[in-house]
């Protein structure tokens, strides 16, 4: 799983596709759990983690985690 913190709020987001046609842009979910397209500039550098590690656990919410593994179980098909 891949985390950016944003710059101005300090919250997490998970990074759902780097690969967008505008290489400035990324699609992330929200700490509330919805999937946007979102400018690259406004978060932190990427962070690889691994979501069962209880650290990592505290930087992300629990609807983020929902949709998470939805986006995983629809790519999976």
């Amino acid at each position: 799983m891949r985390l950016v913190k944003n710059k101005a709020s300090g919250k997490f987001f998970i990074v759902l596709d780097e690969n967008d046609a505008r290489e400035t842009d990324f699609m992330v979910i929200t700490p509330e759990g919805r999937v946007k397209q979102l400018e690259q500039h406004l978060f932190e550098p990427l962070d690889d983690v691994d979501p069962a590690e209880e650290r990592c656990t505290q930087r992300y919410t629990a609807a983020q985690l929902k949709s998470y593994r939805r986006y995983l179980k629809e790519e999976s098909l």
